[in-house]
């Protein structure tokens, strides 16, 4: 069942359900006064005869009855019968006049002195009426024939009128349905005409205020994050193409030349050193790549633990030290804190200490004093560490593309480099819900502030970030 066709079922059947409510409101109401008015009348007849029989003694039983079947408001088949205090039947309008009564009715109007009740198509009523200590019973009965032929007319009314709105409730529960989903038929349409060599498309965001309008707006917003993911993902592919085709080239074209002629000891030793360091480099760019798909798997979060930054960043260092023994670092700390615990952040220490190399790496390597100065400070409930160096610095133009994978400013093309570590590290410090800033003047240097959250412990002895 489609939308449109839920939205015209559930409407018809909640606005046919408050007229089929009201219609029995109205009925059972009407029903009710019916009955109560013709219990009133039948008091008033029965009442009429008690006083004309008991108090006027001009009135004998023959006139009485000759006065009640010539009344004007005599009811339809009326019966009035009075019994006295002995069960005997001493007065009835009607010859072979019946009313079906039996000892316990007339027990009851003895103790609750009025009682009503319906027998088949008749209302009865009976009542205990005394006059200087003699005690009479009466009972009338009639049929409200005029009464229930209006109730009759009510419901015929009210069952036509169900019916005929009913039907209009579904034409215009269909009508209201279709014009209700026609904004979202069109934006259905937008967007199935929305291809991968579409993404630049947008669909119509309409008055930006309604429920379709916000669903225009996310579909838009989310178009343009797929568009981005999607141009970087092209760039990525045909630049890892790029730097994975220089290296193999150029192995590929060492061994071929080697292998031309007979050659020297040397000389063969010589394309071997000018191959593993070809390799090595490909190596090294195989690892970037690999890290950086990596450093967004969310399955990385499960190897989470205390992590203490100050060890950390002393593991990067000699690390890199090893590595490179020309490089010089400073590592300052601005303010120690008291409790131990405030160096700790939630994190995975492999990937925190492939951020600290890949920024103590870039801030030596494009620096001529081969020197980068570390300060770990605190504030707050969040731990600061920023990178300083005196290097080249990066284009005020660069900033907001050094980020993306294999992208490499103009002052660091001079550099060996692939442009994977910015992109590596920010996906890192992401992951551990932290920020990177970077701050930068060309010529003067460059500083990256890289900020993560306290480590804390639940109650239940579990751990958080």
């Amino acid at each position: 069942m489609n939308i449109r066709a839920k939205l015209t079922l559930q409407f018809s059947i909640i606005v046919a359900s408050l007229l089929v409510l009201f219609s029995s409101a109205v009925y059972y109401f009407s029903a009710t006064y019916r009955k109560e008015e013709f219990f009133s009348r039948l008091k008033d007849r029965a009442l009429t005869t008690a006083k004309l029989l008991v108090n006027v003694e001009e009135v004998d039983i023959n006139l009485l009855k000759i006065i009640d079947r010539n009344t004007i408001n005599a009811l339809s088949e009326e019966r009035i019968l009075v019994y006295d205090v002995e069960g005997e039947v001493v007065y009835a309008s009607r010859e072979n006049a019946q009313i079906n009564v039996s000892p316990a009715q007339i027990e009851q109007v003895r103790r609750y002195k009025y009682i009503e009740f319906s027998d088949g198509r008749f209302e009865v009523i009976g009542m205990m009426y005394s006059n200087n200590s003699l005690e009479y019973i009466f009972f009338a009965s009639a049929y409200d024939q005029f009464g229930r032929s209006k109730l009759q007319n009510l419901r015929n009314v009210l069952l036509i009128g169900l019916v005929v709105g009913i039907v209009i409730i579904l034409i215009s529960g269909r009508l209201f349905a279709g014009q209700a989903l026609v904004p979202i038929a069109k934006l259905n349409t937008e967007v199935g005409e929305i291809t991968a060599q579409k993404l630049n498309m947008r669909v119509n965001e309409g008055n930006r205020k309604d429920e379709v309008a916000l669903l225009a707006m996310n579909f838009n917003r989310m178009l343009e994050r797929l568009s981005a993911a999607f141009e970087m993902q092209q760039n990525f592919v045909s630049n890892a193409s790029h730097e994975l085709r220089t290296p193999l080239a150029s192995i590929i074209s060492q061994l071929q030349v080697s292998l031309t002629k007979d050659r020297s000891t040397d000389e063969y030793k010589e394309v071997l050193r000018s191959v593993l360091d070809d390799t090595r480099n490909l190596s090294k760019l195989t690892n970037g790549l690999l890290e950086l798909a990596q450093s967004s798997v969310e399955s990385q979060k499960f190897l989470f633990r205390p992590v203490r930054m100050d060890e950390a960043l002393f593991e990067a260092q000699e690390e890199l030290k090893a590595q490179h023994p020309d490089y010089q670092f400073y590592i300052n700390f601005e303010v120690l804190p008291e409790d131990e615990s405030a160096l700790q952040i939630f994190g995975n220490e492999h990937l925190l200490k492939t951020v600290f190399l890949n920024l103590m790496e870039n801030a030596c390597k494009f620096s001529d004093d081969k020197k980068v100065e570390i300060r770990l400070g605190f504030e707050k409930n969040e731990i600061n560490i920023q990178f300083i160096d005196k290097g080249v610095g990066i284009p005020e133009g660069d900033l907001e593309k050094i980020f993306e994978p294999f992208y490499r400013s103009i002052n660091a093309q001079q550099v060996h480099g692939y442009g994977i570590g910015l992109s590596l590290c920010q996906k890192i410090v992401q992951l551990h819900k932290g920020a990177l800033k970077v701050d930068s003047t060309v010529s003067e240097g460059t500083t990256i502030t890289l900020t993560f959250p306290f480590f804390r412990k639940k109650s239940s002895g579990q751990h958080r970030a």
